[in-house]
């Protein structure tokens, strides 16, 4: 019975001398169980901070396209002001001159103040973005056709836009090409109607001294050399100093007598 207490005390120590040792030891197992887990983590955390360090820089890239896009616009719009500004100075001074200043210039001067006045309305006015997919598509078709010397096609697919779209951005142009393809066909009366189309309703458009001077041909290939006189007449006071103008008092010149021919 003396030896069996301190026997048992020794069993006891060395129990949980192995028990510390194994749990030591399970320690470091259960840390290499994890590095992969911490390694990865740490691994997709940086990946994720090149990444949106990469869309940072891009954004910023885009905001200094932005911001140069946005200086040049304004200086180009800042220039042209100015060269308003100073045309206009140098048109009042033309109109301050002498009553004898030759009549060619006073139209020349009147012709400039209105391309100014003009100018200066677009910059002040924003243009109004429209829809007009369908309408350009159908006048692109029949342009196409015109082109390809395909009349009878191109003048249903001008009439199509004009009937269509009658105040589109195109009517007026599309008129004109209609005319020219009822002219390509030999429907010279049908031509007039197109070409008169233009050169009554739609003054501003950038086809409306070409109508004239087509019109003008037209009614001289009718022998309706009167209407013909009367339009080219036209062409030298809408548009006085433009190159129609100028083929224009050509034909004049060679157009046959008043009474030469007649209107049927």
């Amino acid at each position: 019975m003396y030896y069996s207490k301190p026997l048992t005390l020794s069993v006891a120590l060395s129990l949980a001398l192995l028990t510390s040792c194994a749990s030591k030891k399970a320690e470091p197992e259960a840390w290499l169980q994890d590095k992969d887990l911490v390694v990865q983590s740490l691994q997709d955390a940086h990946t994720g901070n090149a990444k949106l360090l990469e869309k940072v820089e891009a954004l910023e890239s885009r905001i200094s396209s932005l911001e140069l896009a946005s200086n040049k616009q304004s200086a180009q719009i800042d220039a042209l002001t100015f060269g308003l500004e100073e045309e206009k100075k140098k048109a009042a001074q033309r109109k301050s001159t002498p009553i004898n200043t030759p009549v060619s210039n006073t139209v020349k001067t009147k012709a400039l103040n209105k391309r100014l006045d003009d100018l200066s309305a677009k910059l002040k006015v924003p243009a109004v973005v429209t829809d007009n997919s369908d309408e350009k598509n159908q006048y692109t078709a029949a342009y196409l056709a015109l082109k390809s010397s395909r009349y009878d096609e191109s003048s249903l697919g001008f009439s199509k836009v004009v009937r269509d779209f009658p105040k589109g951005e195109f009517t007026d142009q599309a008129y004109y090409w209609l005319g020219e393809s009822y002219v390509a066909q030999g429907r010279n009366k049908d031509a007039v109607e197109a070409f008169t189309m233009v050169a009554n309703n739609f003054p501003q458009s950038p086809k409306h001294a070409a109508a004239l001077l087509k019109l003008a041909s037209v009614y001289e290939s009718l022998n309706m050399i009167g209407d013909a006189r009367a339009v080219l007449n036209r062409v030298t006071k809408e548009h006085p100093d433009s190159r129609s103008a100028e083929r224009a008092r050509v034909q004049l010149s060679n157009l046959a007598p008043a009474d030469a021919g007649t209107k049927p």
